[in-house]
């Protein structure tokens, strides 16, 4: 193997190499190039997430919706979604956010929900996220795409799991609620 360089080393230079089954290979030199993509990479994503910060200070929840769902933010999403249902008309803006969402988008967001969905801490706002879904023009597309199947399939147990634990807490809410009126009647 025997290799020459062309050019001063830097920009521009050209190593080539060859060996005995006559095949010449020239190399260039980008590592310049491609840490001066990931650098440009990296501010573009610094500012698109100053603009969601931004967004989220301004009150401006739709654009700040679509904004981390675009830059692949689950939680930044899902901070902006409690902040839109702590509105009295939460679940409508919700609703209208989820009707104008492009199903690239509804694929993510379902995928956030599913995330969500498996911390009970964020059950109640991946719950109401997949209602609204549930129940904008989108349902019937997202029932019938095989693409989501993983979505649905990923949704399920912790939904399920989620509603057996406040099937027995409202039990046992109602239980204790029961012997606390019927102790403050014995004592009267």
């Amino acid at each position: 193997v025997s290799t020459q360089s062309t050019g001063e080393e830097g920009e521009g230079s050209v190593v080539v190499s060859g060996a005995a089954d006559s095949l010449l290979c020239f190399w260039r030199d980008i590592t310049a190039e491609v840490e001066a993509e990931e650098l440009r990479k990296d501010e573009e994503q610094s500012e698109k997430q100053q603009e969601l910060s931004n967004l989220v200070r301004q009150k401006n929840y739709p654009a700040a919706f679509a904004l981390s769902l675009a830059l692949g933010m689950p939680y930044k999403c899902l901070t902006v979604t409690e902040k839109v249902f702590k509105d009295e008309d939460g679940e409508v803006v919700m609703r209208n956010l989820i009707t104008d969402l492009a199903m690239d988008q509804l694929d993510t967001l379902l995928g956030y929900i599913a995330t969500w969905n498996t911390n009970s801490k964020h059950t109640v706002p991946a719950q109401k996220v997949l209602f609204s879904l549930l129940s904008s023009k989108h349902f019937p597309v997202l029932a019938r795409d095989s693409k989501m199947k993983h979505h649905w399939e990923a949704l399920i147990p912790y939904t399920e799991r989620h509603f057996e634990r406040w099937t027995k807490l409202k039990q046992q809410a109602t239980i204790v609620n029961y012997t606390w009126g019927r102790m403050k009647l014995t004592q009267v």
